[in-house]
């Protein structure tokens, strides 16, 4: 009886030292950006496809993106359906370290929106501080969370949907 070798599983450690040490192609970072779009829009469209049945529309996708502390630049993100709107404040609550991307979808006019985004509430106090250096969106949203009026105003925005 031969017995067989099992492959040699890689740690992440020896994966980022990989990574890290090896030379690299030069890439630029709108390369990088428009790759990741497409890769973020199809995790979205599939987490729509997999609960379309589970939920009644309107529902709603929650994106958690968080940086990894064990390499530059390494992004994680989780995409969550749900069917209520989660409360700006919750989501602050028990996600502190992570950027939160809130959609909601609806299947009748298979309409995408965004309802708000906020980054990391370390992130949020640079955005304050440099209002000029950030989307005029992203600064809206975030002065929102901090009066208070981001949960209220998301809720009409999407009153027609």
């Amino acid at each position: 009886m031969v017995k067989e070798k099992k492959p040699k599983t890689q740690t992440v450690g020896k994966a980022v030292h990989d990574i890290i040490t090896k030379e690299h192609s030069s890439i630029t970072a709108g390369e990088i950006l428009d790759e990741y779009q497409h890769e973020y829009l199809e995790e979205i469209l599939t987490c729509i496809r997999d609960n379309r049945t589970k939920y009644d529309s309107p529902f709603f996708v929650v994106v958690l993106t968080k940086k990894e502390p064990w390499a530059l630049n390494v992004m994680r993100n989780w995409f969550i359906a749900r069917q209520t709107r989660p409360s700006a404040r919750w989501m602050r609550k028990e996600f502190p370290n992570f950027m939160q991307t809130v959609y909601s979808w609806n299947d009748k006019s298979e309409e995408l929106k965004i309802l708000w985004s906020l980054p990391t509430w370390q992130d949020a106090l640079v955005v304050l501080k440099n209002k000029d250096l950030y989307d005029p969106q992203l600064v809206r949203w975030v002065i929102e969370y901090e009066s208070g009026v981001l949960d209220h105003s998301a809720l009409n925005e999407n009153a027609g949907s």
